[in-house]
């Protein structure tokens, strides 16, 4: 009987530098092309530092855009203040950041879409700009035995 088991891929360079991103504001990544062979799963591991006492919602989210031709992608915001379309976006996670330390947090694809090509969108709630912040991921792979 086949067992199959999962693999983590290394952990990848930035796809998403967040730099000091003001606060209520959009930043996108360029495409990330997951390949022909899409993973089982993403892992996205986000780390970011407040500059400043956080206000308010005191949170960093993490969505994506989907596409299957790197060309058409789902609507939302990318860049800016505008939250109009912000519901259009795929939820990824928050990563909660109630003070100035380092903060570090895992998410996963799973259950989203399942698409070739993607965009990461993250968005300042903070109340304050950031640090510094950037976000990697690591690929989830399955093995058969």
């Amino acid at each position: 009987m086949t067992v199959f088991t999962q693999a983590q891929g290394t952990r990848s360079s930035a796809v998403l530098a967040l730099g000091t991103l003001a606060s209520a504001t959009y930043v996108a990544s360029t495409a990330i092309d997951l390949g022909a062979d899409i993973p089982v799963d993403v892992t996205f591991e986000v780390e970011a530092n407040a500059n400043g006492t956080t206000t308010g919602n005191k949170q960093l989210l993490l969505f994506c855009q989907f596409s299957l031709d790197n060309t058409n992608w789902g609507s939302g915001p990318e860049s800016g203040t505008t939250a109009t379309e912000e519901a259009d976006l795929h939820f990824i996670g928050a990563l909660p950041m109630v003070d100035t330390n380092d903060h570090r947090k895992f998410f996963s694809l799973a259950g989203l879409p399942v698409a070739r090509y993607l965009k990461l969108v993250a968005k300042n709630d903070l109340g304050v700009a950031l640090t510094s912040g950037n976000v990697y991921k690591a690929d989830i792979t399955g093995v058969g035995t």
